[in-house]
């Protein structure tokens, strides 16, 4: 069965984004009642998207005035002054997560030139009226004003920073020693919210370097408003294959032909922040995996394969296909 939560956001189609598992309903309830949240989950669990999407309905109910990202640059012996262009050209391809969960809702950052020529020809009535001229002007800059609430940078440039009035998504955290995670939750302001983002077991620190993110939630257990969730493979919703592939990866102890694993691969929808044409699919079922007849779709769970308890359904078992009358 399919989880539906409550709306983070809507996109810029204006199509609203829920929250897809429990674990996701947990932490966007996290965010909303900590100052600081740890969110530890493998891969395509959505926690990076999710945090910067609460970040961006925050700055646009004013709750805050500005969205920082951030996340530490490790590489495979690449440094950025080796990479070509400004800052913001080396630390794109670092930050593209964040880009992406970004340009989502707003769409991609306009360069002034191309917001120019997205503006309405003006009559000669509107040329004559300076506050209309004026509101179109804002219209077609009103893409690049959001972006200019945004700063985006690597962990290291923070240092010495007080964000403040800031909604923080530190993203791969992991990847930070004790120092630099010590050195960032230090920065947190006056009416500030931090969400820490990483995976424990995907670190790329050298083997005897500790991780500061597992550090950090060991050592501050217990404090007021730090708030802790951890999210598995059954809240992965960027392809079923990744929660095959993490299994295999990380537990010794799976067993892919165990009785269980066919129903509970057969039970996660293929996919529902995967990008299609215009951006992600929000569909609330997995369409794709349908037939294109609903006459064909078993009438007792509507085509799903299990009835309202999450059994698989008696009538079709498990099929979602309407059975053949012999």
């Amino acid at each position: 069965m399919s989880f539906c939560g409550t709306e983070i956001i809507r996109d810029r189609h204006d199509r609203p984004i829920y929250t897809k598992t429990a674990g996701q309903q947990r932490l966007v309830d996290a965010i909303n009642s900590n100052d600081i949240i740890f969110v530890n989950g493998p891969s395509g669990t959505g926690k990076t998207a999710i945090a910067t999407w609460v970040g961006i309905s925050g700055l646009d109910d004013g709750i805050y005035e500005r969205l920082v990202l951030t996340r530490p640059v490790v590489t495979g012996g690449e440094e950025l002054g080796f990479l070509p262009g400004g800052l913001d050209e080396k630390i794109a391809p670092y930050m593209q997560p964040l880009y992406d969960a970004i340009s989502l809702i707003k769409g991609r950052r306009e360069k002034p030139e191309d917001a120019i020529k997205k503006m309405p020809v003006l009559t000669d009535k509107e040329k004559r009226s300076k506050k209309k001229s004026k509101k179109n002007v804002e219209e077609a800059f009103s893409n690049n004003d959001f972006y200019s609430k945004i700063q985006v940078c690597p962990l290291a440039y923070i240092r010495g920073s007080t964000l403040a009035k800031s909604f923080i998504v530190c993203d791969e955290f992991q990847n930070t020693t004790i120092a630099q995670m010590k050195m960032m939750l230090t920065r947190l302001g006056r009416d500030s919210k931090m969400v820490i983002c990483g995976d424990s077991n995907q670190t790329d620190l050298p083997e005897k370097v500790e991780s500061g993110f597992m550090h950090a939630q060991n050592l501050l257990k217990g404090v007021p408003r730090i708030g802790y969730v951890t999210l598995g493979v059954d809240d992965i919703v960027r392809h079923r294959l990744i929660k095959e592939i993490i299994l295999r990866y990380e537990r010794p102890d799976y067993k892919p032909n165990s009785a269980t694993y066919e129903d509970d691969f057969r039970k996660f929808p293929s996919h529902t922040w995967d990008r299609d044409r215009e951006g992600y699919d929000f569909s609330p079922t997995d369409e794709d995996d349908r037939p294109d007849d609903d006459d064909d779709l078993c009438k007792a769970c509507g085509g799903t394969g299990y009835d309202d308890n999450g059994d698989v359904c008696k009538y079709c078992k498990g099929t979602g296909l309407e059975p053949i009358e012999k």
